[in-house]
């Protein structure tokens, strides 16, 4: 893992950049068991010290925690507590995903097949096989929300995308995770 420490304002001494290293080599072995990314910015705050952490991981997950207190180092364990927390319930989502999909593979049923059951010419059934099969995977009912909590509620589900009904103009809106781990939302113009 490679770990950037950068100092505003202040010089962190050998002990804090120690310290810091070991906790996010324990963690990521404890909990990752990948390689990643880390900054560290340790800043003088009023009169007291700040310590920012950034986290990026090989998969696109960023993890972003700060601590604020008088002494520099229990700003640093106050980020360092966060850090691991985050990580620890990133280890549990993708473990409990994994698991919902193997429990899943038996509730998901074909809605279309493209092959069709009158294929009878290799070529047709040969250009028929490469079209992908329409798969249900859920249904449920169309909630409203505020952009926001549909935003939140994406951060914490599984499936990557929620489709609801705007509160503020009633429209059909969709919030969804995107592959650099940023989250997109779709809101159609309903006027135009």
């Amino acid at each position: 893992m490679q770990i950037q420490i950068v100092s505003k304002g202040i010089d962190v001494s050998k002990a804090l950049e120690e310290r810091i290293s070991d906790r996010l080599e324990e963690m990521m072995d404890k909990y990752i068991h990948r390689d990643g990314d880390a900054q560290v910015a340790v800043a003088r705050d009023g009169s007291g010290f700040k310590t920012s952490i950034s986290v990026h991981l090989s998969s696109g997950a960023t993890f972003e925690a700060e601590g604020k207190s008088h002494e520099a180092y229990s700003a640093t364990d106050e980020a360092l507590e966060h850090i691991e927390k985050r990580l620890r319930r990133y280890k549990r989502r993708l473990k409990d995903h994994s698991q919902k999909a193997k429990a899943k593979e038996a509730g998901l049923y074909v809605l279309s097949n493209p092959a069709g059951n009158d294929a009878d010419d290799d070529a047709d059934s040969a250009q028929i096989s490469d079209e992908p099969m329409v798969i249900a995977e859920s249904v449920g009912r169309v909630r409203t929300l505020t952009p926001g909590m549909a935003a939140l509620e994406v951060g914490l589900a599984d499936s990557g995308v929620v489709v609801f009904h705007n509160s503020r103009h009633g429209g059909l809106n969709v919030v969804y995770k995107r592959p650099d781990g940023h989250i997109g939302w779709i809101d159609p113009d309903s006027n135009g």
